[in-house]
């Protein structure tokens, strides 16, 4: 069973990952990742799971206010900002001067990357991840994977 998770996983959430970045794009990336702190991480997580709770299909099993609609995005403007214009800016101009602009839309995306290793890492996500294996055809999968 542990197969079955690790192959949904990385297809659930690796799949942007698989990208290509030079030498200047991945000190930035490096700058980020160090640089973002615990509490910029769980803005981070606050603010995918306030974005994603306006999907239709979620909408409805949200309590989210206005409120908190305002104040994830405040946060997450103000690490971005911090991040971008303060703590990287060396090394998110250097990365766009010389491997272009989309060096930064590689870092936005890892800023998701960061949010998502944050969400899955804790503890009862771990645990709530892995409740619909109970439901799953077990002898199927072990079939598969048998070969």
């Amino acid at each position: 069973m542990k197969k079955i998770l690790i192959l949904f996983f990385l297809f659930s959430f690796g799949v942007s990952s698989f990208s290509y970045s030079g030498p200047f794009s991945d000190e930035f990336s490096r700058c980020i990742v160090t640089k973002t702190t615990s509490q910029e991480k769980t803005d981070l997580v606050k603010w995918i799971y306030v974005t994603i709770s306006f999907h239709p299909q979620l909408k409805e099993m949200s309590g989210i206010t206005s409120d908190d609609v305002e104040m994830a995005n405040i946060r997450v403007a103000d690490y971005m900002t911090n991040v971008f214009a303060y703590k990287c800016k060396d090394e998110m101009m250097d990365a766009i001067e010389y491997e272009g602009e989309e060096s930064a839309m590689e870092a936005f995306k890892l800023l998701g990357e960061i949010a998502m290793m944050e969400i899955m890492s804790e503890q009862n996500v771990s645990y709530a991840s892995e409740l619909f294996i109970q439901y799953l055809d077990e002898q199927f999968f072990e079939d598969i994977f048998a070969y």
